[in-house]
């Protein structure tokens, strides 16, 4: 788990667990990889928003996304919607590719799917390419004070 993600959830008093594992990039790779169930499996997508700042859109892993909703979502237009370069993620997120976390760190704007906070458990990322977050989709919400939305196809 990263730094940024220990202290955000340790101020939240949030209720997780972690699960270490080899790194992971990509649902492909954790589906055959992890022993989760994929349908509880959140991937989180970064991007940089038009002056500046980051968002943080987090949906079911095997859906795909939408990013003419996920641009409504952070009221921005579609063409001005660009996904975050890993040395984006890195630098400005403190995360590394494949563990983006559904979380507001350094700022960023978090939208979370519709199908999000129903999810009993969500595995999500912490960010780290080698650790999984587990919790119930009801605190993932509650500790990233974040938005809902249609973001998937």
């Amino acid at each position: 788990m990263s730094p940024e993600v220990h202290a955000f959830l340790e101020r939240r008093e949030a209720v997780y667990a972690l699960h270490e594992h080899r790194p992971i990039v990509s649902f492909d790779d954790a589906r055959a990889a992890l022993p989760f169930d994929p349908a509880a499996m959140v991937k989180s997508l970064a991007f940089r928003l038009p002056g500046g700042g980051y968002a943080v859109a987090a949906l079911r892993a095997a859906e795909r996304a939408d990013y003419k909703k996920i641009s409504e979502a952070f009221g921005v237009r579609r063409a001005d919607l660009a996904l975050a370069g890993p040395d984006d993620v890195e630098e400005a997120l403190g995360m590394v590719p494949g563990g983006v976390c559904p979380l507001p760190i350094n700022g960023a704007r978090v939208v979370v799917d519709e199908a999000v906070p129903a999810m009993a458990v969500v595995f999500c990322g912490t960010g780290r390419s080698d650790t999984t977050m587990e919790i119930a989709g009801a605190e993932l919400l509650r500790v990233a004070g974040a938005a809902v939305a249609p973001l998937s196809k």
